[in-house]
């Protein structure tokens, strides 16, 4: 009884999520994601059911319900230019709240919370393209020294939302490619890597020379590497949250600022700052960023530069308001508008 029981709530509440899905007055994201999300929904264990008679995952998937509003991006939305150096389209000024941004093409939903005695920014990312998860380098030239405020490269690129990179001038490894331009191509011992393909779905490949390079000839025979990052670790793998090795590089043990990015669903994101090394926010340590991934619903999550660099920025202006100085970067990743002005 209780088990028809919960069976038909479980059918219900996937019905809910259809109608929000599918009723939406400005129209649906591209048939590609969806269908992709609905398949990610149904990717159960085989034991659905366990002896607490949980209801299925589909019940807490945040990303069709209370994180995102009920309008979605539209369909049929014309791809940005896969070019380093090519902007966004110009957001529209009045379509700017305090804490969000919405046009046919992308939502914006900014939030603040407190976990582990610190302050977390996070900004909720919906789009309608994958083109629309972009990056972007403050000098010419990929590779170049040169560094700026995150804020300054992103109204740059006219960035709705925006955070730091990894820094990738400073590392000698790794595969650092910006929308489709490859930097460097090079397998890490000890590091984890972070691919984006042409579908905006993140890939992040564990540490170990074999076992990346073996990863990355199976990717490519299926996939275009449209951004890769080197920095990491990997807090979510596949919706699982990893253990943090204890000899990872950047003070793993440490509590301290962090960045991250998340894939949530299909062209569903989360980007997470942390402020840290102040009374007020003492910052977090891997394994704690981990578990605030996992608790956003994070399918993948990958750690990237930290401490003074971990910005977020939202509308031109620092969002984590943290009170050590903007520091310079060489790299952001943003999300832009595909039909502003």
């Amino acid at each position: 009884m209780r088990k028809n029981l919960l069976t038909a709530v479980s059918i219900l509440a996937v019905l809910m999520v259809c109608s929000l899905m599918f009723t939406i007055p400005s129209g649906a994201i591209t048939e590609e994601a969806q269908n992709r999300y609905f398949d990610a929904l149904w990717e159960e264990e085989e034991d659905v059911w366990d002896e607490d008679a949980r209801l299925p995952r589909v019940l807490g998937v945040r990303a069709a319900g209370a994180v995102f509003s009920d309008i979605l991006p539209a369909a049929n939305i014309a791809p940005l230019e896969n070019d380093l150096f090519a902007p966004g389209s110009t957001p529209i000024a009045e379509n700017f709240t305090e804490n969000g941004y919405r046009d046919d093409s992308i939502i914006v939903e900014m939030e603040k919370q407190r976990m582990f005695d610190s302050d977390v920014y996070i900004a909720y990312v919906k789009i309608a393209t994958p083109s629309q998860i972009r990056t972007a380098v403050a000098g010419k030239k990929l590779g170049a020294s040169s560094t700026n405020h995150t804020s300054k490269i992103s109204a740059n690129y006219n960035g709705i939302v925006a955070m730091n990179g990894d820094y990738y001038t400073k590392t000698k490894a790794g595969y650092i490619v910006r929308m489709g331009k490859s930097y460097r191509e090079k397998t890490s011992k000890n590091m984890d890597l972070l691919l984006i393909d042409e579908m905006g779905d993140f890939h992040i490949l564990p540490h170990g020379h074999d076992a990346q390079k073996e990863a990355i000839a199976v990717f490519q025979s299926e996939h275009e590497i449209v951004n890769g990052f080197f920095f990491g670790p990997a807090l979510v793998i596949d919706g699982e949250k990893q253990e943090i090795p204890k000899d990872y590089q950047f003070d793993p043990n440490q509590k301290n600022p962090r960045a991250g990015i998340a894939q949530l669903g299909a062209l569903t994101y989360a980007m997470v700052v942390v402020n840290g090394r102040t009374d007020a926010s003492e910052g977090v340590t891997m394994a704690e960023f981990a578990s605030i991934m996992e608790e956003l619903g994070a399918q993948q999550a990958y750690n990237l530069d930290g401490g003074n660099s971990a910005t977020l920025v939202f509308n031109g202006q620092v969002y984590n308001d943290k009170p050590q100085a903007e520091r310079s970067v060489t790299d952001i990743i943003y999300f832009a508008s595909a039909t502003g002005e």
